[in-house]
């Protein structure tokens, strides 16, 4: 048996089982030695599985029957895309999501410190903490890091898995450069509470947590513990206004600009159809589409020590 470290807050778990889930397809999961890990897992002590499912629906069947049987753990070596996959089959319950990044971008990764390296991921995990936090949802489907409609979501829809493969986040820029001469802002209507808004738009963003493609943020004080979902929405008027606030962006500053709309809500309907929409870096749909909180809902497991401050710890 492993212990978790008894961190501020928490109560001192043990991982007694856990089960390791390879998505076969991840961009780096070739690096990855699943049986040296399952073996690692067993001297130590831990009730270990290895489980190899080769489309989403057996991805969620595992990550289900690893619930089931009350793991401590579920190791998922993927992306951001295989974490969101398995969304369905873990939340509330008491089985921890441990993220082993071997996808296209990490940003789940990035966001709270998991090392790159599977040993050092998996120790990380073993000596870790772990905690709620919330999850979103989009008609009804869950996702960990972010929502997003126009063209973001028209650019990651247009992504060839292979390209993905091969160039991993150069292939979403080397895509955006070709339809850029394409796209235009959306006329967009959406709702919050009382609130309803309209504007043309470019990108709306839905975050529950900061790095976006784990390089800007457009959400940059987000909190995936406190209930609510950060909006961010870019509205170009003029000629030139998309490539300033690109460089705005980059550099920190939209929550000043009149170009941009920004709040937080625990629910937002867009009511304008056909514009389509990704979750967590995929494709996933077209509006109208309701966005969701749902508060302190999963579990995961994160390394140990002080938290950064999209898990709630005020930096």
């Amino acid at each position: 048996m492993v212990r978790f470290r008894s961190m501020a807050g928490q109560t001192e778990n043990t991982v007694r089982s856990a089960t390791i889930l390879v998505n076969a397809t991840a961009r780096r999961v070739g690096r990855f030695d699943a049986d040296g890990a399952l073996a690692y897992l067993r001297r130590r002590g831990v009730e270990a599985h290895l489980e190899r499912p080769d489309s989403p629906k057996a991805m969620i069947a595992v990550a289900g029957e690893s619930a089931a049987r009350h793991d401590d753990l579920l190791f998922v070596a993927g992306g951001d895309g295989s974490l969101r996959t398995v969304l369905p089959a873990v939340i509330g319950t008491e089985t921890a999501l441990a993220a082993l990044p071997a996808g296209t971008a990490n940003v789940w990764a990035k966001e709270t410190g998991i090392p790159g390296g599977f040993r050092t991921a998996m120790d990380a995990h073993l000596r870790g903490q772990r905690l709620r936090i919330d999850i979103g949802r989009a008609n009804g489907e869950p996702f960990l890091l972010m929502a997003s409609l126009g063209w973001d979501a028209t650019i990651a829809s247009r992504v060839r898995p292979g390209w993905k493969r091969l160039l991993g986040p150069l292939a979403y820029v080397a895509e955006g450069v070709r339809q850029l001469p394409r796209l235009r802002p959306t006329p967009l209507t959406w709702r919050s509470g009382a609130f309803t808004g309209s504007a043309p738009i470019a990108v709306m963003v839905l975050s529950n947590t900061r790095l976006y493609g784990g390089a800007v943020r457009f959400s940059p004080m987000a909190d995936a513990t406190d209930g609510l979902l950060d909006l961010a929405a870019l509205s170009p008027r003029r000629r030139g206004d998309g490539v300033i606030l690109a460089w705005r962006l980059v550099r920190g500053g939209l929550h000043s600009d009149h170009r941009v709309f920004d709040g937080r809500a625990e629910e937002l309907f867009v009511e304008t159809e056909g514009v389509p929409y990704q979750l967590d870096g995929d494709a996933a749909g077209f509006s109208p589409v309701r966005f969701n909180v749902e508060h302190r809902a999963l579990l995961v497991s994160v390394p140990a020590g002080r938290l950064p401050g999209v898990l709630g710890s005020g930096l």
